[in-house]
């Protein structure tokens, strides 16, 4: 997130916080101006993912309007800073940008909320302390790349600490075979949560070699050599009975806002792109270390 849209997103609007408002000295008892700070630091801690992006709040004026405060957030990145203005309710409840924010609703607790991870493939303890969960694309170059990170540089290091959850995100109007690809890897998973694994490992080992024409018979390729039942494979994808499974993961993405894969969810923090050995550390770490 650069500055600038880090600032037009707190940018309050003037018209919904007069009509907000008015009853604002009615209710609870205003917070000092440092639990205050407090309460806006920790919600933008949360809500931003871009490393080394820090939050202070350097000031409070008064407002002229009952039981809200104004306020300055300063933004800064190794030597760059942005001062944002926001105004913010007296007991610390909500802020104003160009939405209302309820500051008492954790962030990272409402996205990890729209993320299902029952009966979903899945490597490593249900009550791992850092989940991971990626949005792909089996064409994508990119998360080839990430898949080779993931699979030899990153989670070997954690064990037990991580669970990793894999959603298909085809990008199939740019890239051609990914959606035969997805419902490649939903077939699997009919078959078993091991059986996923073998084709996820298969369709981006040979990611180069694939196309259109021959997906189906690198998937048969692919499963004869890890042992599942190729002809219920292929009915599978034939007849298409895991698009059900690729919607819901489509469909879920889309309603986190993703829009590009390779995707992460890191303990419900969003990062996206290549992202190299020390990307992944930093998070995982971030997280293993906020949880004791």
């Amino acid at each position: 997130m650069t500055f600038m849209t880090l600032a037009r997103r707190l940018a309050p609007l003037a018209a919904l916080l007069a009509a907000a408002c008015g009853e604002g000295s009615r209710g609870p008892a205003p917070l000092p101006d440092d639990a205050l700070s407090q309460r806006v630091v920790a919600y933008y801690d949360k809500s931003v993912s871009t490393p080394g992006l820090g939050f202070k709040v350097s000031k409070y004026e008064d407002t002229g309007l009952p039981g809200w405060r104004k306020g300055t957030l300063v933004a800064t990145l190794g030597q760059q800073s942005q001062t944002v203005p926001f105004y913010v309710s007296a007991d610390g409840h909500y802020l104003f940008r160009s939405e209302v924010i309820d500051l008492t609703v954790d962030p990272l607790a409402q996205i990890r909320s729209k993320i299902s991870l029952e009966n979903q493939p899945g490597r490593g303890p249900a009550d791992a302390r850092v989940t991971v969960v990626e949005y792909s694309d089996f064409q994508c170059p990119f998360c080839s790349r990430v898949y080779s990170t993931l699979e030899h540089d990153v989670l070997t290091s954690y064990g037990d600490k991580v669970r990793f959850v894999f959603k298909n995100f085809p990008l199939k109007s740019i890239h051609p075979w990914a959606e035969d690809a997805a419902l490649a890897s939903e077939c699997a998973f009919q078959q078993g949560n091991d059986q996923f694994w073998t084709m996820y490992n298969g369709l981006f080992a040979k990611q180069g070699e694939i196309n259109r024409e021959n997906l189906k018979d690198k998937v048969s390729e692919v499963g004869k050599a890890g042992g599942l039942d190729v002809a219920r494979l292929q009915d599978c994808l034939a007849g298409k009975q895991s698009q059900a499974a690729v919607d819901a993961d489509v469909n879920e993405a889309a309603a986190l806002g993703v829009t590009s894969t390779p995707t992460f969810f890191i303990n419900g923090r969003k990062l996206s792109g290549a992202l190299s050995p020390s990307d992944f550390k930093q998070a995982i770490d971030r997280e293993l270390g906020a949880r004791g």
